[in-house]
């Protein structure tokens, strides 16, 4: 294995040596175009072959044992400039593929700004485990195992994708667990973007599950797996492969993860395996995809927006307090009493009174987790509302700028200061909350735009004090937030002094309704009383029979002139009929009262 590592890093290294580097670590084109600091040079420096193949874990464990976790380099973020153009790469295909119904701008943002959010709420980058981690390593440890053997990066290699599998199916098995994860699976659709739809505190509910390698194995082999565990399955999410073979029968795969992600009643609680797939099939949670029967995505009870923070946290006060709060269609507690309610928190998401379920490992799991799960109605209507195309795209701009400020965030964080750290988380949340408020088409969208360009503005027009001063980036973002600021307040006003006209509108309208109202109030009784009159041409005549004595009753039919005579008489008083508003005279017309 070294030696073909060896090998291919020669071959890239050869490759690339007059178009990346000039006898130095400096990559030399990009020194010509970008600083060193600006976005493009951030960006493009990761687009590497080294990066491509770690994505797709193709690792050594030459090139990725260290003795230490701050040698350990962040991995997420060098191989996430990969993951942005994979994601192009694929919308590009399923366009020209005609399958465009396979991705959408709204839910794509919606993802890629989950995936941002989950790396700001981990601390210095790192899974929020290694904390734990290194107290037990130094503590509790069982055995010690080399740092630098490969038969520990390889134990290292499938322990932590054992304790992965037990940590997934936690999240989807242990009652509010499911809470941290339930955001991941909230997409109606499935692509590459879909894979950074994480939670971004699922961290919590994995780390007691990392931190049981802790009693062996050495804190840098675990963080460089766990790095490699979460990058891989980036591949996992994408319908443009189809099944690998025998590649399946231990690995996980596409078609396998799509089940996973399914919201048929086959495909609830099955494939939780993340690099390798055999625990399932140890474990009885293995479930291949069906082609007659594709799996079709999202929660069993679809997400209806693209509210950030709602789609992370809800689910969690759902089970914790609404579950155990339920009432039958009687109004009695369908969880009486505090052990219910217990119950209703920590058991299955879909667990109630009498479900059958079993103990696994220090959880219960459904027996049949297909049972109670309602057929999916076709044709499947995703939750797409219209909004005008020059919002989508001043979403786009303003996301890709998003974008760009949080991989310079990535690569600054550490030496940022409390306060322009949590600025730039604030300004992260609030952007993210915007984008959502304008893809919901929430009126009060504008309103949080507004203030978010408020306190851009504020923000950069304080940094243009420091020693930096009027930099071309920061005038660029003041002169495109200023310029946002102002139509969105036109914009405002617009709107508001639109609503009102319509307002007016509406309310002349109802007067002018009213009048109508009563001419069609007195044709309708013109109608009327023809109807009754059509009626009165059947008389009933009471003839006796001189020997029986019987009344015999006949319909006696007007005559042909008669009609004539009567249809002409109503025709006139019509024509001559006074405007309603007027007191309305009454006669007697063959017994009936007819407006005069």
């Amino acid at each position: 294995m070294m030696t073909l590592n060896n090998t291919l890093n020669d071959l890239y290294q050869n490759i690339t040596e007059n178009l990346y580097y000039n006898g130095t670590n400096e990559v030399s084109w990009l020194n010509k175009i970008f600083t060193n600091t600006s976005f493009g040079y951030r960006f493009l420096e990761r687009i590497t072959f080294t990066n491509f193949r770690h994505s797709l874990y193709l690792i050594s464990p030459y090139e990725t044992t260290v003795d230490s976790i701050e040698k350990v380099p962040n991995y997420n973020i060098q191989v996430s400039t990969w993951w942005l153009v994979l994601i192009f790469i694929e919308f590009i295909i399923l366009h020209l593929r005609k399958e465009d119904e396979k991705f959408a701008l709204n839910d794509s943002i919606t993802s890629i700004s989950a995936g941002m959010l989950s790396q700001c709420f981990k601390f210095g980058g790192r899974a929020i485990a290694i904390f734990g981690y290194v107290f037990v390593w130094n503590n509790f440890r069982i055995l010690e195992l080399p740092w630098d053997s490969p038969w520990t990066w390889i134990l290292c290699l499938f322990t932590q994708d054992f304790m992965y599998y037990l940590g997934h199916r936690a999240v989807h098995e242990a009652g509010f667990f499911w809470g941290l994860h339930t955001i991941h699976h909230s997409s109606e659709y499935y692509n590459f973007s879909t894979a950074l739809r994480q939670a971004a505190i699922q961290d919590a509910g994995l780390a007691l599950y990392d931190i049981l390698q802790a009693f062996f194995i050495p804190p840098p082999i675990f963080l460089v797996h766990r790095y490699f565990s979460e990058i891989f399955q980036f591949w996992m999410h994408t319908s443009l492969i189809g099944s690998l073979g025998p590649l399946g029968i231990i690995f996980n795969t596409p078609s396998y993860h799509r089940v996973h992600h399914g919201r048929n009643a086959y495909c609830i609680d099955k494939n939780y395996g993340g690099v390798f797939i055999i625990w399932d099939k140890m474990f009885n949670t293995f479930e291949p995809e069906r082609l007659d029967d594709p799996p079709i995505y999202g929660l069993v009870t679809p997400e209806k927006t693209f509210n950030q923070l709602y789609l992370q946290f809800h689910t969690i006060y759902d089970i914790l307090i609404k579950k155990g709060l339920m009432k039958d269609e009687k109004g009695n507690p369908i969880f009486p009493g505090f052990i219910n309610k217990v119950k209703a928190a920590l058991f299955p998401p879909g667990y109630f009174p009498g479900s059958d379920i079993y103990l696994f490992f220090h959880w219960f799991s459904m027996k049949d987790p297909s049972k109670g799960i309602p057929e999916i109605k076709k044709p499947i209507i995703k939750y797409n509302p219209i909004i005008p195309t020059w919002i989508k795209l001043y979403c786009l701009l303003h996301f890709i700028l998003l974008l760009s400020i949080f991989l310079h965030f990535e690569y600054d964080r550490d030496h940022l200061g409390y306060i322009d750290f949590t600025l730039k988380i604030a300004f992260f949340i609030t952007s993210m909350q915007a984008f959502g408020a304008f893809f919901d088409d929430k009126w009060y969208a504008n309103i949080i735009e507004i203030f978010r360009c408020i306190g851009v503005i504020i923000y950069y027009c304080i940094k243009l004090t420091d020693h930096i001063g009027f930099g071309p980036s920061r005038i660029f973002v003041l002169t495109l937030f200023s310029s946002s600021l102002l139509m969105w307040i036109g914009y405002t006003f617009e709107q508001l002094k639109n609503r009102r006209k319509r307002r007016i509108s509406d309310e002349n309208g109802k007067g002018h309704i009213n009048v109508i109202s009563k001419k069609e109030m007195f044709l309708d009784m013109e109608m009327n009383v023809n109807g009754i009159n059509e009626k009165m041409k059947k008389k009933k005549i009471a003839s006796e029979v001189d020997n029986k004595k019987e009344t015999q009753t006949v319909d006696m039919f007007m005559k042909e002139d008669d009609e004539k005579e009567y249809q002409s008489n109503v025709v006139k008083m019509m024509d001559n009929e006074k405007p309603p508003d007027e007191p309305i005279h009454e006669k007697k017309t063959n017994n009936v009262k007819m407006p005069e």
